[in-house]
């Protein structure tokens, strides 16, 4: 009981001294001040926190624009070659005929088409599952060329820097027209089938070409287009005639001109089977 009596005492005094406080003149605008300070404290944390968490959302939105930012074609020497198609889906069933390979890689870049073996100027691209596929651009550039060829299917061409061109042939059907700004993995067209090269099946030609003349485009890939060396017509020379040279000696021999030569191409040289060739 003595306790209870002590406690419920002890109480009524403290009570006794905050009324005491609360009668004083400066105790309720302390109050206030308490009160005010302690909520625009509040507020200054909040808002220090949302612009935290703002930056690292603008930081994070730059990283992921950046990286999805297409490439410019005004800025395509900075780019790189890439393989025109996926890579994961397709491989080289034919690959480019070069004058200093060996003779097993020489043979297996020839074309035979109509009784004459045809040197390689490119690669010939097709699927692991032998269905058409998608092909893109390797590099960004303008579309100086997109027509329907009655021997090579539909060709595109794309002029990138330092006189440097990428050619597209063997397309079933083609998404771009001359004079168009193509970006680096955009569509060209589909690959499909072409009557100078009939055996190969569905496939994409594809060629590199610097100053008007073939270069390996496997030697490329990955490379600027700055990277590419200019090489001479002697050292691309055989004694068969490249893809596009027998096109226009066909087309030559059917407006009346027998076996005119085609001049200024990537390779010269017509007649007989190419050193290596075995002579079939």
């Amino acid at each position: 009981m003595t306790e209870k009596r002590d406690q419920k005492k002890l109480q009524e005094k403290e009570l006794s001294g905050l009324r005491k406080l609360a009668k004083r003149r400066w105790f309720y605008p302390a109050l206030y001040l308490c009160v005010a300070s302690l909520i625009l404290t509040g507020a200054l944390l909040f808002q220090v926190r949302g612009n935290d968490q703002a930056k690292k959302q603008e930081e994070q939105n730059r990283v992921v624009f950046n990286q999805n930012k297409p490439s410019n074609p005004l800025n395509a020497g900075e780019e790189v070659f890439q393989w025109p198609a996926a890579k994961a889906d397709t491989q080289v069933v034919q690959p480019f005929y070069d004058a200093k390979g060996t003779t097993e890689e020489q043979q297996a870049a020839l074309v035979n088409y109509n009784n004459t073996f045809v040197q390689n100027t490119g690669i010939n691209i097709g699927a692991k599952d032998d269905k058409s596929f998608t092909v893109t651009a390797a590099l960004s550039g303008k579309v100086t060329e997109a027509k329907k060829d009655s021997l090579l299917g539909y060709t595109v061409t794309l002029k990138h820097p330092d006189g440097v061109e990428s050619l597209y042939q063997s397309l079933a059907s083609i998404n771009v027209q001359p004079g168009q700004e193509i970006k680096q993995g955009e569509t060209i067209g589909t690959a499909g089938t072409e009557a100078f090269n009939k055996p190969m099946g569905i496939h994409a030609h594809f060629e590199i070409r610097k100053n008007g003349i073939p270069v390996n485009p496997v030697v490329y890939m990955d490379k600027t287009a700055a990277d590419i060396k200019a090489v001479t017509v002697g050292a691309q020379s055989t004694t068969a005639p490249s893809a596009s040279e027998k096109t226009q000696t066909d087309q030559g021999n059917s407006t009346g001109t027998p076996g005119a030569p085609n001049q200024g191409k990537s390779n010269t040289g017509t007649g007989g089977p190419t050193p290596g060739s075995s002579g079939n």
